[in-house]
């Protein structure tokens, strides 16, 4: 499956949240991935973007992350969260027997990190 992002997935982020939430929880994987990589440039500080919503982002990742069956899916959370998430993790920790077992070990050492 080829991940990328275009102008549409910029227009999502802009939207906020709600639309945010409406791809990733939604059914459309490949828009999910594709919406996830688009995230990683607005949240990498290297890139210098700031989201006025960014501290709803995070609950919302680790949502997807518990939910998703996805394996890109879940390696996108993973990563967004384990790069650049700096507040705790509480919906990803009450989730963990509910993440998918292949991912659970990953997903335990976000939790667990110091």
């Amino acid at each position: 499956m080829t991940v990328y992002y275009d102008d549409r997935h910029e227009r999502i982020v802009a939207r906020g949240p709600a639309a945010i939430a409406a791809v990733l929880l939604g059914d459309d994987v490949a828009e999910a991935r594709s919406l996830l990589l688009c995230l990683d440039y607005y949240l990498d500080p290297y890139y210098g973007h700031t989201l006025p919503y960014e501290a709803e982002i995070w609950p919302l990742l680790q949502t997807c992350l518990v939910e998703a069956q996805d394996d890109g899916v879940i390696a996108a959370c993973l990563q967004l969260l384990g790069d650049y998430a700096t507040v705790p993790l509480p919906i990803l920790e009450a989730g963990l027997p509910r993440v998918k077992e292949r991912w659970r070990p990953d997903a335990r050492a976000l939790v667990e990190r110091p």
